[in-house]
């Protein structure tokens, strides 16, 4: 009696654009064949290649993870030309074993295979298939979405990952997924703040609060931990974090005490600004080592300030988030932590975000006090 291929519980699984670099190898003698090549997106159930060549569907292959050497078997299960000069293919792979052979450490919940008899496996394509049994309570990673703007989100959760962890989001609400690439940037027992990273950002973010404000639902959100962890952290966002509070106070990660944090939180929720700023120019003298371990001094203008922090512009020195600066005005100084660095060929090339390592500072608070107490103005001041 043939043996029957092995049936599971969940016919279909998230989806996830990951560009993962695998080595494709043939497994049938009359076709030899291997090539690096790349995912353009995986699941639980397999995953679609660009490759160099077609190849022939059911061919049995062989996929290996370059980083990790982690390899399994797949069948080749469609294949789409692309065109191109050369002509390029999309091949899309079905795992012979599903699970989580790509490593991802969150991995939305439904890409746990169990297996379960034939008839229990016979879904419909379009009903959405049921968990097979009900998870422990206290395991796995139940996220819930409470802030979100066009630069950053907030996310709740019993287990929260690192901050500089690299993360995929999905977010379904009303039928409609969502995708954002994000950093963790702030990073607590109960949650996390994360800062997306697409270059289309703005775009995706926006979509999903339409979603969100028209259906008002309760929204399914899952986070998986990008496996190539090596890779060196975008260039932050092209958005003025001005604009943006939530992206500002993410941004600061852990230099705020967590009281702090969720307090400027619960005042962004209410409409107000917790540490308001000064659009000021001020010159002041900065120093510090950048990011090639060289020693630097420059003149160079805050944009605004506050009593914790400051925006920065017409910095020419290579920062990353994560340095330690110093900052003199007025005859005082003070460290700072730069919390984001303007990427190149954007509004916010040459500045920089930072906000004190002591949380709080007295350099400017005179400059601060003057300006609240008159009509809004531009003050220029002189370091020494």
């Amino acid at each position: 009696m043939t043996a029957q291929p092995k049936q599971h519980a969940i016919r279909r699984s998230t989806r996830l654009p990951l560009e993962v670099p695998v080595r494709l190898t043939s497994l049938d003698p009359a076709l030899p064949f291997s090539e690096e090549c790349t995912t353009t997106l995986v699941n639980a159930h397999g995953c679609g290649l660009i490759t160099q060549r077609s190849l022939p569907r059911d061919l049995p292959v062989q996929l290996e993870i370059v980083r990790s050497g982690r390899q399994t078997t797949a069948r080749v299960a469609d294949v789409v030309s692309l065109g191109g000069e050369p002509e390029t293919w999309l091949l899309g792979m079905e795992l012979d074993t599903p699970g989580n052979f790509w490593g991802i450490e969150y991995a939305p919940s439904d890409w746990k295979i169990e297996e379960v008899p034939p008839a229990a496996a016979a879904l419909p394509d379009s009903q959405e298939p049921a968990p097979a049994h009900s998870p422990t309570p206290g395991a796995g990673r139940r996220w819930r979405l409470t802030d979100i703007s066009a630069g950053a989100c907030y996310l709740e959760a019993a287990q929260p990952m690192p901050i500089g962890t690299q993360v995929l989001i999905s977010v379904r609400v009303a039928g409609h997924e969502s995708l954002l690439d994000g950093i963790i940037r702030a990073s607590h027992p109960d949650g996390i703040g994360v800062e997306f990273t697409s270059k289309d950002r703005g775009k995706r973010a926006a979509e999903l609060i339409q979603y969100l404000v028209e259906h008002r639902e309760v929204p399914r959100v899952f986070v998986g931990a990008k496996e190539d962890t090596s890779s060196i952290e975008p260039e932050t966002a092209a958005a003025d974090p001005a604009d943006d509070p939530l992206l500002e106070l993410v941004r600061q990660g852990d230099t705020l005490p967590l009281e702090q944090f969720l307090d400027d939180l619960k005042a962004q929720r209410l409409g107000e600004r917790a540490e308001p700023r000064v659009d000021v120019i001020l010159q002041v003298h900065l120093a510090g080592t950048d990011a090639q371990g060289e020693i630097f001094e420059e003149d160079v203008e805050t944009r605004n300030i506050s009593s914790r922090g400051a925006q920065l512009q017409n910095v020419d020195s290579k920062l990353r988030s994560g340095d330690i600066v110093s900052i003199r005005y007025g005859g005082n100084s003070d460290k700072f932590r730069v919390t984001w660095v303007g990427a190149s060929l954007t509004p916010l090339a040459g500045q920089i975000g930072v906000v004190t390592v002591e949380s709080t500072t007295s350099i400017w608070d005179e400059v601060i006090a003057t300006a609240q107490s008159e009509a809004p103005q531009i003050a220029r001041g002189h370091s020494s």
